[in-house]
């Protein structure tokens, strides 16, 4: 078992701070929080015993990803601009970052320490006071990657962020961080994608991310999650949106041991736009847990919520969603669904929709449901000569096809269609 001591007195030993004022503060709140237990209602289905009882390395690998290895793998990325950020650690030779593209600026942590810009956003959505695992990110993240979209300008090409871990011997952890600001006026289309380089790494990735959209903004954020089955995953997503923006995050999660989700969006302006759809697919003993809250705090402002889980095998998902409507936030149109689907005896999921509502003048509906396979849908597709494990898995694509017809970019739509379909003749049985 990794103490908390250990993270304290690795941390004595950085010789460099990107943030020091940010990092320090930060150690600070994960000494005094140390790591959460399933006795907090957030973790309740979330063990993080596995997590810290492994033994990473001290010392993370140097880059070892090429250009060609990633353009092989993701043949997608060819057409859009290109971050490889590898163990946390940016690759630039892996990367392409087109210098031709005026419209965009794409700098480091270290870079992005001098902005007066950056300065007044990064680590400002967090919540590294309560959250041990986004004081823990702060407190080690001295590489990372700020995305920032020029004002008044609509980015043609989409931008891929490629969290790979890799590792040759010891398991790795990775503190990803990640800031985007989409300035007022601007439109872009982002997608995340986070992997491990090969079936043998095991890693730990402790992944912050922080999303600003600002006046009539409009932002398209993609995040999928396919690391193997030795790694572990801790995700927070943390979304502020400003007046007229409208931010649309597709959230497809398929690999990892254990893998937990946290997206927190805030509508602070009128006339918000929010979309969140998520899909979960897993089997043998994997855990996904999703944990959502969407807060309005100003008037006329819509959200729309939809996650989808199939879950097979010993396999156990958990949806725990939330939506907080102030009581100035009239003319709220808020909606949430949690829809699942159960493949074997001992699959289990966890779901728990709920809303808080202060003001008087809104339309909100949630609810969850959770099931199993159609068996007249599968008897008819029986009945035409298709194998029960395909007919299975077109059944179950079917009712995932909710949640990936949202990704808007034809060819990254497609490589991840094509892995969740693999991924459901797998958890069929």
């Amino acid at each position: 078992m990794v103490p908390v001591e250990h993270f304290l007195d690795k941390y004595k030993s950085l010789k460099l701070h990107e943030f020091p004022s940010h990092q320090d503060k930060a150690i600070g709140f994960f000494s005094r929080l140390g790591f959460p237990t399933t006795k907090s209602e957030e973790w309740k289905y979330t063990n993080v015993a596995p997590i810290i009882a492994r033994e990473y390395a001290n010392e993370l690998p140097a880059v070892q990803l090429t250009s060609a290895e990633i353009l092989e793998r993701f043949p997608f990325a060819k057409n859009g601009i290109r971050i490889v950020l590898e163990n946390g650690k940016l690759n630039y030779d892996a990367s392409f970052l087109d210098s031709n593209t005026k419209d965009i600026e794409i700098l480091s942590l270290a870079e992005a320490n001098k902005s007066p810009l950056i300065q007044s956003h990064y680590n400002i959505y967090a919540d590294v006071q309560e959250d041990a695992f986004a004081a823990l990110n702060t407190a080690f993240a001295n590489e990372g990657i700020v995305v920032r979209v020029s004002r008044g300008t609509a980015i043609e090409k989409p931008v891929y962020i490629f969290q790979v871990a890799s590792s040759q011997e010891q398991a790795v952890i990775s503190h990803n961080r990640l800031l985007v600001i989409a300035e007022k006026n601007s439109a872009a289309k982002i997608s995340c994608i986070s992997v491990s380089k090969n079936k043998n790494t095991e890693s730990f990735s402790n992944t912050v991310m922080e999303i600003v959209t600002e006046e009539n903004a409009s932002l398209e954020f993609d995040l999928f999650q396919n690391e193997n089955e030795k790694s572990f995953q801790i995700c927070g997503t943390h979304v502020y949106q400003s007046a007229n923006s409208v931010f649309s995050m597709n959230t497809v999660s398929l690999g990892g041991s254990i893998l937990k989700n946290k997206l927190h969006i805030k509508l602070d302006g009128l006339n918000c736009e929010t979309h969140m759809h998520g899909l979960y697919v897993a089997g043998g003993t994997q855990l996904i847990d999703n944990h959502t809250a969407v807060y309005h705090s100003k008037p006329h402002c819509n959200s729309n919520e939809l996650y989808k889980g199939i879950i097979g095998g010993k396999a156990h998902g958990v949806f725990n969603g939330k939506i907080f409507v102030e009581k100035d936030a009239q003319k709220t149109n808020a909606y949430q669904s949690n829809k699942n689907i159960l493949l074997s005896n001992d699959a289990v999921v966890n779901a728990k929709p709920q809303l808080e509502i202060f003001a008087d003048d809104v339309k909100c509906t949630h609810g969850a449901t959770t099931g199993q396979m159609d068996d007249e849908a599968l008897f008819y597709l029986r009945s035409r000569g298709i194998n029960e494990a395909d007919a299975k898995a077109l059944l179950n694509l079917a009712f995932a096809n909710d949640i990936l017809n949202n990704i808007s970019l034809p060819e990254f739509s497609a490589y991840i269609s094509s892995l969740v379909e693999a991924k459901l003749k797998e958890v069929a049985y």
